[in-house]
């Protein structure tokens, strides 16, 4: 389990994953999430908080009014639904992969140079819940995920994003 300290930036960061994976209809609710997570606030600062991120409360489809973010904050998939991030991840694997390579929990991918990034950007807004984190340079990119077997499956989807 990652250590989260106890700033506004990772606090907000908190917000934003919980209202994307989550229906969140009260502040009180939020708060508990949070909570859960280790993140003690007060319902001032959290009103504030949402207030900054342009939260926003709307009928989910369900029929409850939930928080919601505007974009450009990714909407986290939730089950059963398509992944809207996988068709933009599949055509940067697509332009850009050239090779792929695991290593216990983490995949190095190579891409042209300059192409990193792109590919980087794709992979962070796609939601993996198994990547921890993903770093990128010029022509190489390292994904590190939570387990090796997380590692291969993903590399496993990347090669079949290629030849699809």
């Amino acid at each position: 389990m990652a250590t989260v300290p106890t700033t506004k930036a990772a606090r907000e960061e908190a917000i934003r994953e919980i209202l994307s994976q989550q229906e969140i209809s009260s502040q009180s609710q939020l708060l508990s999430h949070l909570a859960e997570r280790g993140i003690p606030t007060t319902q001032a600062t959290l009103s504030r908080d949402l207030l900054a991120l342009r939260a926003t409360k709307v009928r989910a489809t369900s029929g409850k009014t939930v928080y919601m973010l505007p974009e450009p904050y990714p909407v986290r998939v939730r089950r059963g639904q398509e992944d809207p991030g996988n068709e933009k991840l599949a055509k940067w694997c697509q332009d850009l992969l050239v090779s792929s390579a695991v290593v216990h929990n983490q995949v190095v991918l190579r891409t042209p140079a300059a192409g990193a990034q792109l590919l980087a950007g794709a992979i962070d807004m796609a939601w993996f819940d198994a990547v921890l984190g993903c770093i990128a340079g010029d022509d190489t990119i390292l994904v590190i995920c939570k387990t090796d077997e997380d590692a291969q499956s993903l590399n496993e989807l990347f090669m079949q994003f290629v030849t699809d």
